[in-house]
C-alpha cells in the first residue's frame, strides 16, 4: 500500500504544479489584456487641439471694405458716355467755316 499512497501524493502534486501554472497563464492573459486596454483608452482621448481662427469673409481677409455698393445703370452708362466722348477727334471746330478739320 506504500506503493498506492505515493502514487496518490504524487498525482495530487503534479495535479496542484497544473492548476497553479494555469493560474499564472491566466493571470498573464488578463494583464496584457489590461496593457491593451489602457493602450486602447491613451490612444482614444482628444489631444490637444490646434487653435482655428474663426471664419471670415473673402473681402476681410484681403483687407476691402467689404462688398461696394451697386452702381445703377444710368450711372454706368453716363460714365461709359464720358469716356468714350473724350477720346472722340471734335469736328467743325476752329476758323474753317463749314468745313471739317480732317485734312484732305
Amino acid at each position: 500500500m506504500c506503493g498506492g499512497a505515493r502514487r496518490a501524493h504524487h498525482a495530487r502534486e503534479e495535479a496542484k504544479r497544473e492548476a497553479n501554472r494555469q493560474a499564472n497563464e491566466f493571470a498573464a492573459q488578463l494583464e496584457a489584456q489590461e496593457r491593451a486596454n489602457q493602450a486602447m483608452i491613451e490612444a482614444l482621448k482628444p489631444g490637444e487641439q490646434k487653435y482655428t481662427p474663426p471664419p471670415m469673409s473673402v473681402g476681410a481677409a484681403l483687407g476691402t471694405q467689404g462688398v461696394r455698393p451697386r452702381k445703377s445703370r444710368k450711372a454706368s452708362t453716363l460714365g461709359a458716355g464720358r469716356g468714350i466722348s473724350s477720346l472722340r477727334i471734335p469736328l467743325n471746330v476752329g476758323a474753317q467755316a463749314g468745313g471739317t478739320n480732317i485734312p484732305t
